[in-house]
Formats: C-alpha cells, sequence, structure tokens
C-alpha cells in the first residue's frame, strides 16, 4: 500500500491548514477530529488497532437486524473505497470478506457532508475507517449514514515538478483528462446550501478558470495559490443526453486538485482580463460555445427579489442581473438561498460594472440555461454612454417585437419612440423598412407605425429598423422572417397528432406539426392545451420564455414539436419541445368543446379506468363538484369532491381528486370558488410519478361566468 507522499517543502505555513501534510505519518486519537481527515501514510504498526472494527462480512450480517429502520448504534468498518460519490460521499467497502454499499458519508463528527469536508479526504483506492450505522435497505445491505474517521492514501505521489506550467489561458484550452499545473489568485467562491466553500474561481493576467474543489475552503478571497489539477468539463449525469443534443460540452473547469504551494500572482486586474459584452449577447450564446470559466464585464442591474412565505419571512433570495433594458437578463446561481450574494445588497437598485463568469448551463429536453455567477462589482461607479441608445433601442425594443414567421397578418402595432428608466433617457426613434412591402408592409395608422403580414406563396422578408438620438449616429440592424399561407404548411389536427406514434430513442428529434386553438395553461409545467374539434393535447412549449404575449387563449396556432411520451413511466400524452411555428390571430378568446368527455363523475376518473397515459389526451367535464383547499404540509392541496359530499370523520372526503400543482397559488384562480358547488373542465395528467391526478382548464360559478386556467400566459 503507498502513502500519499506529496513534494511540499516549498509550502508556507499557512498551507498546512489547508490540510496538505508534509508526508509524515498521523493516526487519528479516539477522539476523532471535526474534520475526518486523519493518515497520510501507513505506520508500521496497525494505525486503528484501538477501534472495535468489525468485518464487512460481520456488518452485513449485523444489517439484517434493521429492516425498517437505520440502527442507532454505530460500527466501525474499514476498507477500499471504490465507486465514490463526491457530492453525498456515497461509496461502495471493500475488505477480504466482502463489499457493502455505503449510502453518504461525513465527517468524524458527523456535521458536515463528504462535499463540504474542507482539505485532504479518502478518493477510490483509498482505505478508510468509518463509523457508521446500518440498515437493511429494501432487502440490501448498507452503512446508512458512515462518519470518516481515518483514511490512508493509496493515491500515486505528485511531484509538481513533473508538470510544466501552464497559463489559465492555455489550462481552459487543454483537452479533458489533461493533468497541469497552473496558478491564480483566488476571486470568488461558490458555496453549498450550508454556506460551505466548494470551489473558486481562481485568475491570472490571461484569464480565469473554475476551480471544483473544497480545499479552496482554507482560503480567502486574494490568497495565491498553485496547483496541479485535472482539466475537466462537467455535465450533471442526468443532463448528459440532453447536453449532446444542444452541442454542450460542459463547465470547463479544474478537478482533483493538488495544492503544490503559494502562486506568484499577487494582484489581478479585472479590467485588463475580463472580455466586456452584455448580459444579452452572453444569454443568447449558442449552447456549443464554450464560454465557461471566462471572466466578463458586463453593465447590469442588480436586482434584489425575495420569496416570501405565507407568514411573510423571507423563504429565498435570488440576485437577478439584468441588461440595461431592465427586463433582459436571469439570477446569479445559488444553491445557498441567495446568501452567496448578500454582497450584492449594498448594489440592488443600481446600475454598476459588474464582473461575472458563465459558470455552467442548466441542460433539459427544451434547451438550456446559462448559470451567472457574479465575482466583483467596480469601484468606479458605472457611466452610461448616450451614444449607446440607438444600438439599445434597436437591439432591445425593436427587434423582439419580430417573429420567424408570420401565417396571417399580426396587425402589429410597432414601437417608435423608446424611454428608458434604467439609464434614463427619452425619445429615442425607431423607424422600420421592408424589402418586400407586397408580402410584409410597415403602415402608418392614426399616427402609428403598423406592420401587416400579406401571405401566400412563402416568401423571405428583409427587415431594417434603424435607431436614432439626437446628434448621435444612428444604429442600424437587420431580421429575417418567412410569410407565407398556413396552407402551403401541411399540419395534423389534435386528433391526428394523439395517434401519432411517440418518438423513440431511434429518431428523438422527429417533429410533427398540429393545427389547433391555444386552450388553458397546465400547471407546474412550460404548457398549454391545443384544442379543436378532433380532441385535446398538452403542449409544452420548449421553454417558458415563449410565453411571451404573443399568442393567447382563443388564438389559432400550427405548433411544431415532438409527439412524446412525457415522465419516467412515459406516462403523459404530449407534443414536447414545442414552438408557435405560425398564429392565425383573431381569436375571440374561446375554443371549441366538442371533443370533450361529459356525463362522467369523480368516482370516474379516480378508477382504473382512467389510469392510463391516453387519458391524459382528453378534457372532461365535471358538473356539481366542489374544491376544497387543504393547508398544510410543504404547500396546500388542492382536490375536487363531489358537490353534495361530506367530509368522514378525519375531516377528509372519501372520493376526490387530486390537483397537480407545486404550490397552490397556481391555481390561484380558483380561490373565489373554494367550497362552492361549480363546474370544471379538467384533464388528467402525471407528468412526473406522483399518480394520475387532475389539472383545471376552466371554471364555471353559479353565475355562469367561465374562468380559464391562465397561469402561464
Amino acid at each position: 500500500m503507498k502513502s500519499k507522499a506529496l513534494f511540499l517543502g516549498i509550502l508556507a505555513a499557512g498551507l498546512a491548514l489547508a490540510g496538505c501534510g508534509d508526508g509524515d505519518s498521523s493516526t487519528s486519537s479516539t477522539t476523532p477530529d471535526s474534520t475526518g481527515t486523519g493518515s497520510s501514510s501507513i505506520v508500521d504498526s496497525d494505525p486503528w488497532s484501538e477501534y472495535d472494527i468489525k468485518t464487512v462480512a460481520e456488518i452485513i450480517e449485523l444489517c439484517a437486524d434493521y429492516p425498517e429502520d437505520h440502527s442507532e448504534e454505530r460500527y466501525y468498518v474499514r476498507g477500499i473505497v471504490s465507486n465514490l460519490d463526491t457530492q453525498y460521499g456515497g461509496m461502495d467497502l471493500t475488505d477480504e470478506t466482502g463489499t457493502i454499499m455505503v449510502y453518504g458519508t461525513y465527517s468524524a463528527d458527523g456535521e458536515l457532508r463528504y462535499s463540504e469536508i474542507a482539505g485532504p479526504k479518502p478518493v477510490d483506492g483509498d482505505e478508510v475507517l468509518l463509523y457508521g450505522n446500518l440498515q437493511e435497505y429494501n432487502g440490501t445491505p448498507e452503512i446508512y449514514s458512515g462518519w470518516i474517521i481515518d483514511f490512508i492514501s493509496n493515491q500515486e505521489p505528485i511531484n509538481p515538478d513533473d508538470y510544466e506550467k501552464v497559463t489559465l489561458a492555455e489550462a481552459h484550452e487543454a483537452e479533458a483528462g489533461t493533468t497541469l499545473r497552473t496558478e491564480g489568485v483566488i476571486l470568488a467562491h461558490t458555496y453549498n446550501a450550508g454556506m460551505n466553500k466548494i470551489g473558486a474561481l481562481i485568475g491570472d493576467s490571461t484569464g480565469t478558470m473554475y476551480v471544483y474543489d473544497n480545499q479552496m475552503a482554507a482560503y480567502e478571497a486574494g490568497d495565491s495559490i498553485e496547483i496541479v489539477a485535472t482539466k475537466d468539463y462537467w455535465v450533471l449525469d442526468s443532463e448528459q443526453d440532453y447536453a449532446d443534443k444542444y452541442g454542450y460540452v460542459g463547465a470547463n473547469q479544474l478537478t482533483d486538485v493538488t495544492i503544490v504551494g503559494e502562486g506568484s500572482v499577487n494582484s489581478f486586474d479585472y479590467e485588463a482580463v475580463a472580455e466586456k459584452t452584455t448580459v444579452k449577447d452572453l444569454m443568447d450564446k449558442e449552447f456549443d460555445e464554450d464560454i465557461t470559466g471566462s471572466l466578463y464585464e458586463v453593465a447590469a442591474l442588480i436586482d434584489r427579489r425575495d420569496t416570501l412565505t405565507s407568514t411573510g419571512e423571507i423563504d429565498f433570495t435570488n440576485y437577478y442581473i439584468l441588461d440595461l433594458d431592465g427586463k433582459t437578463g436571469t439570477y446569479s446561481y445559488s444553491q445557498a438561498s441567495g446568501k452567496d450574494f448578500a454582497w450584492l445588497d449594498e448594489h440592488d437598485g443600481e446600475v454598476v460594472t459588474l464582473y461575472m463568469t458563465v459558470l455552467n448551463a442548466k441542460m433539459s429536453a427544451s434547451g438550456g440555461n446559462w448559470r451567472f455567477l457574479p465575482v466583483s462589482v467596480s469601484e468606479t461607479p458605472y457611466e452610461f454612454d448616450p451614444s449607446y441608445i440607438p444600438e439599445l433601442a434597436v437591439e432591445y425594443y425593436a427587434l423582439p417585437q419580430f417573429a420567424s414567421r408570420y401565417i396571417a397578418d399580426p396587425a402589429l402595432e410597432l414601437v417608435s419612440t423608446v424611454d428608458n428608466d434604467v439609464v434614463d433617457f427619452t425619445g429615442a426613434k425607431l423607424s422600420y423598412h421592408s424589402s418586400d412591402p407586397s408580402a410584409l408592409s410597415f403602415d402608418s395608422e392614426n399616427g402609428k407605425i403598423v406592420m401587416h403580414a400579406h401571405p401566400g406563396e412563402p416568401k423571405t422578408v428583409t427587415i431594417t429598423v434603424t435607431g436614432s438620438y439626437g446628434e448621435h449616429e444612428d444604429y442600424e440592424a437587420t431580421y429575417e422572417t418567412l410569410v407565407v399561407s398556413p396552407e402551403a404548411m401541411p399540419s395534423l389536427t389534435v386528433k391526428e397528432a394523439i395517434d401519432t406514434e411517440p418518438v423513440t430513442a431511434e429518431n428523438p428529434d422527429e417533429t410533427i406539426m398540429v393545427r389547433g386553438i391555444v386552450g388553458p395553461s397546465a400547471v407546474n409545467q412550460p404548457a398549454f392545451y391545443l384544442i379543436d374539434e378532433t380532441g385535446a393535447i398538452a403542449i409544452r412549449m420548449a421553454s417558458t420564455d415563449l410565453f411571451d404575449g404573443t399568442f393567447q387563449i382563443g388564438d389559432e396556432v400550427i405548433v411544431e414539436g415532438t409527439r412524446d411520451m412525457w415522465g419516467n413511466n412515459d406516462t403523459q400524452v404530449c407534443v414536447s419541445n414545442a414552438t408557435i411555428w405560425g398564429n392565425l390571430y383573431g381569436g375571440d378568446g374561446t375554443y371549441p368543446t366538442d371533443s370533450f368527455v361529459t356525463g362522467l363523475t369523480i368516482a370516474d376518473l379516480v378508477s382504473d379506468t382512467y389510469k392510463t397515459p391516453l387519458a391524459t389526451a382528453a378534457v372532461y367535464v365535471l358538473e356539481n363538484v366542489k374544491p376544497i383547499i387543504y393547508s398544510g404540509g410543504w404547500n396546500d392541496q388542492l382536490e375536487l369532491v363531489p358537490g353534495d359530499a361530506t367530509p368522514n370523520e378525519e375531516g377528509s372526503y372519501d372520493t376526490y381528486l387530486n390537483m397537480y400543482h407545486s404550490g397552490a397559488s397556481q391555481f390561484s384562480f380558483m380561490e373565489p370558488y373554494y367550497d362552492q358547488v361549480v363546474d370544471v373542465e379538467v384533464a388528467l395528467c402525471q407528468w412526473n410519478t406522483s399518480g394520475y391526478k387532475g389539472c383545471i382548464l376552466s371554471v364555471t360559478g353559479a353565475d355562469g361566468v367561465k374562468v380559464y386556467n391562465q397561469y402561464n400566459f
């Protein structure tokens, strides 16, 4: 067994606090330290002889005594680590008598999760001494919670002189899996939910990189370190397929760090290193661009937003990084309810020069979202350059008005003047020009600029927008759009879409076009129901951002998306990853109900007959039912019960249909109807594994007025 021998003669005394010893052996005492990190080499005698250690086979036998709940008593066991989960410390533990799974590991005092332990800790191949309680979970023996009392490293020794030192710019471009030596100044830390440091952004004169290793916890911003580390592109395992689909290679970072000394980089020039850009440009970057880990300088409006509990206490805090229009942007990526960005409070509501990095991207079937990490605010107050106003007016106010295609006349009244209270200007002018007025024209009507489309044979039109402001130079940009008659684009009825075979692993990108009327919203999903005379189907949009006000309930649209079966068990019929291909406009706010199923009761809908995926592709009309709200638990629960039902002895109802939501506020339009007898239009849904539940599309009270679910609109 080889001990971990680091060549640390160059370390300053302060670096010893990071847990990097000088190669001498150390053994744990009868009172373990709080970090749970101990021996760095084997001594001549067994360093753990004082402990009453069980073999793995003995531990497995003891687990059988705890089939329902874990033991209160803890036992010592030693073994070799494999299949380590670096977040929660789960692992397989093996000795000469067998192997057992460890559900999670902690520091020697049980206070810190594996990922929160600063300094050296066991990795695959090391021998570890655990103190854990036991259980037999679903028939499988396991150590429920293992406290890391001590470990002996079996890692190959690292000599920093074996690696040529590279700059951070070179490290950023290195291939994944490369072990390299570099240095930099710590600029900012990242934190987990417990506000424990789990990594840091470091910088030198050539660039920046994120270092994911909680050894960074021993250092403060401004400290300079030299490390040997592995270049990595990180993607969450559950998001890998989505990342592959959109070309996202992962977060550009360094991992598996060995700290080998103090760095020689003693200062950092933010302005010289950061790439000057905008929040909008960063958000618009394609996911196949390698932008993570680099430093950017942006003008940003800091906007703190608190989510409150029902008692008025702060439940979660987000810090939004917004562009100069006060709308474009996203919230900072926090695992600690915003506590890690409390330093931004003094800038809340201000426009500042912000230095930030893109930490990673959250990927899903509908695309991705870049995650921002604020790093520093310039000490120099931000000064807005008014020569930028024409560009700001065009890029942020004019171009977002247009769609990529028009299949009907939107009769769209366009913005002609722009006022902005974020950077305080008024009266910027916008003008528009069409390359083909026969297909798309801009007309003056009652002092307004109105855009009209004239669909027919497919034509691509170039829209030119010019922004002007005072004596400053004009700014011009173009936008291409397709104008085409909907009859030139074949589409399916809703029933034909329902009958279409779902996509498979072999054809995951095959799409369909469906024409119908926009119906009410779904809840807890970026979705709405598309309805025509033949049926109703859930349309799961590619992003909640697509609910941008360009379509509403009652509009006739053509949807493009993937005929899918959503959920872990293929339980929800839907069109997923959908976009509005075109809008025919002119809706009256209603939708056809010809296909809706009538004459059923709540008892019918909760019976096994309707616990099938196909039952989710319909809308049911339930008459004389009563919405009941239950408070308590992690959120309020909404149920539908028969209108003449009375509660049982426990205060609940024997027959009921649960509503699907992650908070009763998603059904806030139902509040005036609680405990009243009403008629509802409801769809069955099962977007996850929680069983078939209901989604209310509309409610009609005693006054005969129908109120729609407009949650996403």
